[in-house]
């Protein structure tokens, strides 16, 4: 009988689990290490709307992006995964035609001229994934452990020991990837708005012309998020009357009825960010593998990535 590869994940935030998942669907055995649940991860506070967020064109994003599509799409048919398929509405400052990665987005169309908001050059629709980040993160992980996985509520300060015990590990820390020597990560934080559901705001609205302030409306059916913000390197959870008024005042552009919304509390999370992002072999220690570094694109990439961590792990037989 063939041993099954043992594989140990650190971290359970939405890059983790998933890499987990597609692990043990690839015939794994596998242990997610994690100093966290998933609940308390940076991706539990995310909007979780599929959007590559300030991208430039690029083969192996759109890969990639494409790939998590079709699996959240599919998923977005079992009620219990906190997936829907959601309208979104795209604003662009100047017209060049339909975004680049659009060829992955279902029921794509241009919006009428009279129907785009002053300021505006033109606005795209389409239908994309929206998930309910702690229900889908729960999802996740029962999914998982269905599969036979198991999960170890522990820090790890270094990875090197752990290939003592197991084939690979998968480095899915995110900004925690710095105490492995990562020096290029750095952190941008995040506000966001959660405002009760009203008919006023129905699908999702998103402007991200400017990469410090994205503007977007997502609405998840039982609550809608406003956002937003990409404080670079700031680290305050404090959150002033004045943002809150920008965020609502930068949303209600794209779609009016966010005016009359009642904001029922700020949220505030801290992306990791970094030039790249990091899918790649360790540099010195060959089954280590890392899967992190996605800032804004965390579930936009989540399965494309761990595809392309599975494929790492079968390389080596």
């Amino acid at each position: 009988m063939t041993r099954r590869r043992q594989v140990v994940v650190l971290g359970a935030g939405v890059s983790g689990l998933t890499s987990a998942v597609a692990l043990c669907l690839a015939g794994c055995d596998v242990e997610v290490h994690a100093a966290e649940g998933p609940s308390q991860t940076t991706s539990a506070l995310a909007a979780a709307i599929w959007h590559p967020f300030y991208q430039a064109p690029d083969f192996v994003y759109l890969a990639r992006a494409g790939k998590t599509y079709a699996t959240m799409a599919r998923l977005a048919e079992d009620a219990s995964s906190g997936i829907r398929m959601r309208a979104l509405t795209e604003y662009f400052r100047h017209d060049a035609g339909a975004p680049w990665w659009a060829e992955c987005a279902r029921r794509l169309s241009r919006v009428a001229p009279h129907n785009v908001p002053e300021g505006f050059a033109c606005a795209y629709r389409m239908d994309v994934p929206v998930a309910d980040a702690a229900v889908y993160l729960r999802y996740l992980m029962n999914t998982f452990l269905d599969a036979g996985g198991r999960c170890v509520l522990t820090r790890v300060d270094d990875p090197i020991p752990l290939l003592d015990q197991a084939d690979w590990v998968v480095n899915c820390c995110g900004y925690g990837s710095r105490r492995f020597g990562d020096d290029d990560l750095a952190l941008s934080r995040a506000v966001v708005l959660r405002a009760a559901s009203d008919p006023c705001v129905k699908g999702c609205f998103i402007d991200d012309s400017d990469p410090v302030a994205p503007s977007y409306i997502v609405d998840r059916g039982h609550d809608v998020i406003l956002g937003g913000t990409a404080d670079a390197e700031l680290t305050s959870t404090l959150v002033g009357n004045a943002r809150i008024d920008d965020i609502v005042e930068r949303c209600s552009r794209l779609c009016e009825g966010v005016a009359r919304l009642r904001v029922i509390e700020a949220r505030v999370g801290f992306r990791p960010v970094r030039r790249t992002v990091r899918v790649a072999r360790d540099s010195r220690h060959a089954r280590l593998l890392h899967n992190y570094g996605h800032g804004g694109g965390g579930f936009t990439l989540s399965w494309g990535c761990a595809d392309d961590v599975v494929r790492m792990v079968e390389e080596d037989g």
